[in-house]
Parts: structure tokens; sequence; C-alpha cells
């Protein structure tokens, strides 16, 4: 049917919006509708969230990490200066005297749980025992936070110098020792024999250790008129009157150690010489370190 013309002049009608068919062939306009991020594009998102929560978690282990050590710390800290007083106040250690307490050791925290503490330092720096005056290290392992109870192991080291070990020596074989140096590994006493009524010089090179509990001095050469001998050529030259001088001397050193401890051993670092004792399964009290020796009387 052929369209029908509007007439010049007619009045214009408006026309009904037309209507979309309905069907599989009609599209829509979807372009305010989100777009699904394709494949590619969603998984750098995830590796994002990932690292950041992974950053998250490394910051508070962090924190956690820092937290835990400074508390440690304090707890250490703690620890060494309970142990100083109670050192002090059982040896009667002057305030003037310094003390220091050291735990070793892995965590002190965990070692308080676990009831014993791995190692312990203490040291002492110009302490008087009895006539002598030195520095004193305890080395102490395995220690109960019960102190009813024995600990693994102690060692108590007390360094002296040339004048404190010419206090402790005194003489040499009967003869009073002028004076007293201690220079590669050896202990040199310098007396004055005599012979014929005649007053000789002589200085005798010992070697210290520990023997039965005791610290002996061992000859090992004599400097006379200038000539160091050995004490085969000393007896060869004097006969028995150098047997006096190359006896082994042994001197007590019981008054100044705790009574249940011996010496056991004798070192010479430098100008100073360190008598040593150890103990395994003893009881770290005050009775321990009250008591001491006794030296039999010769």
């Amino acid at each position: 049917m052929a369209q029908r013309r509007d007439r010049h002049g007619a009045a214009q009608c408006a026309r009904p919006a037309r209507r979309e068919r309905a069907g599989a062939d009609v599209v829509r306009d979807q372009s305010t509708a989100p777009l699904p991020l394709p494949p590619e594009a969603a998984a750098p998102r995830k590796r994002r969230r990932g690292v950041l929560l992974w950053s998250v978690l490394a910051a508070i282990l962090v924190v956690l990490v820092v937290a835990a050590v400074v508390v440690d710390g304090v707890a250490r800290s703690y620890a060494g200066t309970l142990i100083e007083n109670k050192v002090r106040s059982s040896l009667s250690i002057p305030a003037s005297t310094p003390v220091d307490a050291r735990v070793g050791g892995a965590s002190v925290l965990l070692q308080l749980l676990a009831g014993k503490l791995e190692r312990v330092d203490v040291s002492s720096k110009g302490l008087t025992v009895g006539a002598l005056t030195g520095d004193a290290t305890l080395t102490a392992t395995g220690i109960p936070i019960d102190q009813s109870k024995p600990i693994d192991h102690a060692t108590l080291e007390f360094t002296v110098d040339e004048t404190q070990l010419k206090t402790l020596v005194g003489t040499v074989s009967g003869i009073p020792v002028n004076s007293l140096t201690v220079h590669s590994g050896a202990i040199a006493l310098a007396t004055t024999i005599t012979v014929l009524g005649i007053g000789l010089p002589v200085t005798v090179a010992v070697a210290p250790s520990a023997v039965g509990g005791e610290l002996a001095l061992t000859p090992k050469s004599v400097t006379f008129n200038g000539q160091t001998l050995s004490p085969a050529d000393l007896r060869k030259t004097f006969g028995s009157l150098a047997d006096r001088l190359l006896s082994t001397q042994k001197i007590c050193v019981a008054q100044f150690l705790p009574k249940s401890l011996v010496l056991d051993a004798v070192t010479v670092s430098g100008s100073k010489v360190a008598l040593a004792v150890s103990a395994d399964t003893v009881t770290l009290n005050s009775d321990l370190f009250a008591t001491k020796g006794v030296c039999a009387s010769k």
C-alpha cells in the first residue's frame, strides 16, 4: 500500500515511541553496567592484596620480637641485680668494692620458667679475702632457682699481683724472699743464702702449680753470680747445699678459700697469678662462702 502523504497545512501528530521487539536479535545498551575484569587484570590485584597482608603480618612479628627482646633484657638485668645483692650480702662485701653479675644463656624468661639458669658470671675487682686483695671471678652453670638445690658446676678464680703474691709466699724454703716478680709464665724469687758466713744473692725461678690442694712452687733454675744454672748444674757445684733451694715449696691457701673447695689449678698471666678452684654439684649459699678452710700447722 502506498504511504499516505501529509497534506499541506494539516496538523502533525506525534508518533508513538516504537517498541523494541523481543528476541535474541535485539541488543540492549548496557553502557552503565560494570564490565567484568579480564583474568589477566584480576591476578595483579590479588597479588597486591597478598603482599599487603604479608607486610602487615611481618610488621606485627617484628613488633612482637622487639617487645620480647626488651622484656627479656629487663628481666636479665633485674636477675643480675638480685644476684649481685645476694653475693654482696653473703660475703659481706663493702659498698666501695664493685660487684658485677651477668646472666648468660638463652632467654632469661624461658630459663626462669624452666626453674634453672644456664650460666651466671660474677666478678669483683679489689676484693679482700683475709690478708690478700685481688680480683675474683665466679662462673656457675646449671643454677636452680631453688637455692637449696646444688648447681651443676662452679669455678672460682682469685687473681693476685706480684705484691699480694709476695705476701702469700713470704719465704722460700724457710729463707725470707727479698723481692718477687712474675714473667714468662714463672715466678722469680730473689733471696740471699749464706755460704761460709758470706751472704750470696740468688734468684730462684719457680713454676707454680696446684698439688694436693696447696700452691706448689717447683724450682726450674737458679741465677747465681750473674749465671743461670739448672737444678742439676747447681747440685754439681754446691752439692747438698743446693738441696734447700731446689726443694719444692708448698704453701697452704685453704684459709682464703671456702672450706668445701680446694685449690686445683694455678695459672700465670702477665704479671699476675690466678688461683682457681672448681666443684660439681655444690650448693651456693651463705654458709659455703662464709666458712673458710684451715691450714694444718707444720
